[in-house]
């Protein structure tokens, strides 16, 4: 019974031993994020090796209790061949009493003693031997041998009898001379062996052969158990190998793709091709890493560009720049051959005046004293030379001072006709001895867009002397550049935005070439230049200075040989021309 009893525990073990199988069953299915996969993957290594663990517990279990039976068999054995032996003993000592042999009262102790001892494991070993098998009937599902309950009743047995048998044991006395020796001997016997109405030495000689006949087999048991737990423990190692090679292989494999997509952006971006995207769709944790590479990517595609972008207005701002240096060296040369003509000019114009009045001063010096008449001629002619060589330094200063932004304007009401004919009459003395003739015409009707003025004052807020300077400047060019007999008319008509002073003449005209150049300083025409060799370019620099500081502009058109027209247009007064515009 006991050895079905084990093969039943073995049986059992080798059912549960197939159970972990359903774990790795469709393990993957349906998990798009690899931070999942691998966390179950890990969680699938931990439940295997716990429920290895789980087997290897239940398991070691099994087998202690196996071993456990086996010992408590032993020593149940043990205790029944040393009771058995010492009971035995104790016979031959109650024989040896009773022929009056030497049969001390202490050995007698000493045997009960051991008796009693014997009993007291015994009945201990029998209830521990019964509670195991009780666990093991209520976890096993298997059925008790009855030899098991009924060893803890010989215990029992056995106490009272022992006390019997010492009690009658101490009430022995040799036997005399005549006595009933079998009679005597009989009743011994009885005490001994009957307990309760019952054959002590049947019952231990059958509990002695049933032990005897359980310690193999709990053995044999025991063995089984630890070859199942062996068994066991290498078929979940073999397992839990197995899961943890494939986890590894299938996560491994979704690794690499992933993993060699990136490599190839990255490779790409190092080659330079920022156009390059990563493939997505996977809807895990790498492709959430591949959107922010493509993110990335794009994000310095954009900066290339823009550095690209930049680059290029940096090379086009530094051409033009370039441009700009070189006009710039172009203008600082035309202004360096300027400056020379202008010194050449400069010497001209103060050479001659100065070399007249030196002149006239070293004729008046020569010989004898003159009549004071001709030193009168000589000092006015001297005052004459003077004056032209003052109104050359004063044009220089204008320069200078336009130049330093340093040119100071005395802006009062003016009456522009009546400051326009005092003009046109001193350009009409200046023209006179040329043969060359200023009309004035109080309005000018023949321009597209022109305007007659009204009858009566045409007021300006302007420094009159400034604006004096700048249309005798204009009337002494037309005038210059005039051929004899030729006619220059100065007009005045009204504009949109103000009144317009025009000077036409019949003249030598200027080249289409030249007309860019006509308000740089210090520069002159090939036309002006081959008419008269006199001159420093510098008036209608002037001219240009002094109108635009009126808040006024002047334009210049010609047409070779047949004569220029000079454009001088002046805002009226704010009060004026508000009343104009409403009228």
């Amino acid at each position: 019974m006991r050895g079905t009893a084990a093969s039943g525990y073995a049986a059992t073990g080798a059912q549960q031993a197939h159970k972990p199988g359903f774990i790795i069953q469709a393990f993957f299915r349906g998990l798009p994020m690899y931070r999942v996969r691998l966390s179950l993957a890990f969680a699938a290594l931990v439940a295997l090796v716990c429920i290895q663990a789980i087997f290897v517990y239940w398991g070691a279990n099994r087998v202690n209790d196996y071993a456990q039976h086996s010992r408590l068999a032993s020593d149940i054995l043990s205790e029944l061949l040393d009771l058995s032996a010492n009971k035995q003993r104790l016979r031959v000592w109650a024989l040896q009493r009773l022929m009056g042999a030497d049969a001390q009262p202490d050995q007698r102790a000493r045997l009960v003693a051991a008796m009693v001892a014997s009993t007291a494991n015994l009945d201990d070993l029998a209830r521990r031997d019964l509670a195991l098998w009780t666990e093991l009937v209520q976890r096993e599902r298997v059925s008790m041998p009855t030899e098991v309950p009924q060893l803890v009743g010989v215990a029992e047995l056995l106490h009272d009898n022992i006390q019997a048998v010492e009690a009658r044991l101490a009430q022995l006395e040799p036997l005399e001379e005549g006595a009933d020796f079998p009679a005597l001997w009989a009743e011994l016997t009885q005490v001994f062996d009957m307990a309760r109405g019952r054959d002590l030495r049947e019952l231990i000689n059958g509990a002695i052969a049933n032990q005897r006949a359980a310690v193999p087999v709990a053995r044999a048991a025991t063995e089984r158990g630890l070859d199942v737990l062996r068994g066991q423990a290498i078929g979940m190692a073999l397992i839990t190998l197995a899961v943890a090679v494939v986890l590894a292989l299938h996560l491994a494999r979704r690794l690499q793709r992933p993993l060699q997509r990136l490599l190839e952006g990255t490779q790409a971006l190092q080659a330079g091709a920022l156009d390059y995207r990563v493939a997505i769709g996977s809807k895990d944790e790498f492709d959430r890493v591949a959107q922010h590479f493509n993110a990335m990517a794009a994000e310095l595609q954009q900066h290339r560009a823009r550095a690209d972008a930049a680059r290029r207005e940096l090379e086009d701002a530094v051409q033009a720049r370039t441009q700009e240096l070189r006009a710039a060296h172009d203008t600082l040369q035309r202004l360096d051959q300027r400056r020379r003509q202008l010194f050449a000019d400069l010497g001209h114009e103060l050479r001659t005046p100065a070399t007249s009045i030196r002149g006239e001063a070293e004729i008046a010096l020569r010989g004898g004293a003159k009549p004071v008449e001709e030193y009168r001629q000589t000092l006015t002619r001297i005052v004459g030379g003077v004056d032209q060589l003052t109104r050359v330094i004063h044009d220089l200063l204008l320069i200078a001072k336009a130049e330093a932004d340093q040119l100071v304007m005395h802006p009062a009401v003016v009456d522009l006709r009546a400051l326009l004919g005092d003009a046109a009459e001193q350009a009409t003395a200046m023209g006179a001895p040329q043969g060359v003739l200023v009309q004035w015409q109080f309005d000018q009707e023949e321009d597209d867009g022109a305007e007659a003025l009204p009858a009566g004052p045409v007021t300006v807020y302007a420094d009159a002397d400034r604006l004096r300077q700048a249309l005798m400047i204009v009337l002494d060019n037309a005038v210059r550049y005039s051929e004899r007999g030729g006619t220059v008319r100065v007009g005045l008509c009204s504009r949109s935005a103000g009144v317009e002073v025009v000077v036409r003449d019949e003249g030598i005209g200027i080249d289409a070439d030249d007309l860019p150049t006509v308000f740089d300083r210090f520069v002159r025409g090939h036309r002006a230049r081959a008419h008269r060799a006199d001159g420093t370019g510098i008036g209608l620099s002037i001219a240009q200075t002094i109108v635009q500081a009126h808040q006024g502009s002047i334009n210049i058109a010609s047409v070779p040989r047949q004569g220029t027209v000079v454009r001088i247009a002046l805002p009226l007064p704010r009060a004026q021309a508000t009343d104009e515009a409403n009228a």
